[in-house]
């Protein structure tokens, strides 16, 4: 194979973004669009097993989004992919709904893949806005491209918390923001960050492309 039909097939690949009402879908679309692939907006459930590539974005209520989640069908497909050759990246709420109860407007039951709680950072809650310095792994921050106390835009008010020990190894950044707030987590087929990599100009992009071109061996 020459680089160039590489570089076709690359471009080819199937990234799908799930759109359920609360996701930042253009700018993520933009974002990856702008990194030269041609991602599809998922609209229906029954198409997520058709990707190759799955990214779940997520702004607003946990508790409306989990309910949309769960009655379009969505909740049980992304299910069905935890821990098979798609790769999944969750973004902030699409992060947070691996976990295993979200606490926010209402306690919700998440996927429970990652452990833990969402929780309000302080009560009564505020909100974690603007840039912050995530400490990468050294291993991380290699993969990536970055170094290793790189900045990233943050936009939340609850956050990942008491991960189970067993989980603890798989998050591989994190900040200090009035707590300790796991910021990347990285466990077989599932990348999850609590900041937006499609607002996180270029080290957003470079994570992109990393998650892009990552692949489950």
């Amino acid at each position: 194979m020459t680089l160039i039909s590489g570089l076709k097939n690359l471009r080819r690949m199937k990234i799908g973004i799930v759109d359920y009402g609360a996701g930042n879908i253009n700018s993520v679309y933009n974002t990856i669009y702008n990194l030269g692939y041609n991602p599809k907006i998922i609209e229906k459930p029954e198409q997520i097993s058709t990707f190759e590539k799955l990214i779940i974005p997520g702004v607003g209520s946990a508790f409306k989004s989990l309910e949309i989640l769960k009655e379009r069908g969505f909740f049980s497909e992304i299910q069905k992919l935890i821990n098979t050759n798609t790769t999944i990246l969750g973004i902030c709420l699409g992060f947070q709904i691996f976990s295993e109860y979200l606490y926010e407007d209402g306690k919700s039951k998440g996927l429970n893949f990652i452990g833990g709680n969402v929780v309000p950072i302080n009560n009564p809650s505020i909100f974690n806005i603007g840039w912050n310095k995530v400490q990468l792994t050294k291993g991380m921050a290699n993969k990536i491209g970055i170094k290793k106390n790189s900045e990233f835009y943050f936009c939340h008010s609850y956050y990942l918390n008491n991960v189970v020990e067993e989980n603890k190894k798989f998050i591989l950044g994190k900040i200090n923001f009035h707590k300790e707030i796991p910021s990347l987590v990285v466990k077989n087929n599932f990348m999850g960050v609590q900041f937006h990599p499609e607002k996180s100009q270029t080290n957003g992009q470079k994570l992109m492309k990393y998650f892009l071109n990552w692949e489950i061996k």
